[in-house]
């Protein structure tokens, strides 16, 4: 029963997607503001036809660890597809730093580089790094929030990953001078890394204490992954049916 409600979640998603682009076209060409209306509206539908078709329903925690003025960066550990839906709809005028291979896709590219998100070479080494920072300050000083996967790829969510997370999110933390909020979260089991079934349940994203702008850049990177990790191994466990 489950593929077959992952099959009609699936057909639904893209065809409300394809909607939601074309409807949204004229968007591209006003202010900032209304573009932004997209990811929130797209994101929003997503998370809508999972929940009545699939059964999976979203809890989030700790909104209020946010930071009450913009510029500040949220961190988040990585497991899922979703992960890359659901901030819109609770960190404001938020961008995403991701891999430049999604620049291909059609409509999506144009939203996304509208809205401000940074397409990174994943193997450029320092000179893309040197851009990530440049392109970031430029956003903080808009009053813009970044949401960025400091692990650099999708990590099953029963494994605690000891592998240093990526050194840009350090960068940005030391050069850039603005918080950082991390966030541990298990959509990876309910929404499985490259496989098509969705399994219902009550995911968990928490929005962890803010880290102040001043640690050393070693010790940041050490300290964000150890909150993250150890938080993310006592999130509960999503299965059961949604009520």
């Amino acid at each position: 029963m489950m593929y077959l409600r992952s099959i009609l979640f699936l057909l639904a998603f893209y065809l409300s997607s394809a909607v939601i682009f074309v409807l949204w076209v004229p968007t591209l060409f006003m202010p900032y503001r209304a573009t932004m209306t997209f990811p929130i509206v797209w994101t929003g539908t997503a998370a809508f036809l999972l929940r009545i078709i699939c059964g999976v329903k979203i809890n989030v925690e700790g909104l209020n660890n946010l930071p009450q003025k913009n510029g500040y960066i949220v961190a988040s550990k990585h497991q899922s597809a979703l992960d890359t839906l659901l901030f819109h709809r609770f960190v404001p005028n938020v961008f995403y730093v991701f891999k430049r291979e999604l620049l291909f896709l059609p409509f999506a590219n144009l939203y996304a580089l509208k809205t401000g998100c940074i397409p990174i070479n994943r193997g450029g080494g320092g000179r893309t790094l040197k851009k990530l920072l440049a392109d970031a300050k430029i956003r903080f000083q808009q009053g813009k929030n970044m949401v960025i996967f400091p692990e650099g790829t999708r990590v099953a969510p029963d494994k605690r990953n000891d592998t240093p997370y990526q050194p840009g999110i350090a960068l940005l933390y030391e050069n850039c001078h603005v918080p950082v909020v991390p966030v541990a979260l298990n959509c990876g089991y309910c929404w499985p890394k490259n496989k098509m079934k969705k399994h219902s349940g009550i995911l968990t994203v928490r929005f962890l204490p803010t880290i102040l702008p001043g640690m050393e850049k070693r010790a940041f990177l050490k300290h964000l992954q150890e909150t993250i990790e150890d938080e993310q191994a006592k999130l509960p466990l999503p299965f059961g049916d949604a009520k």
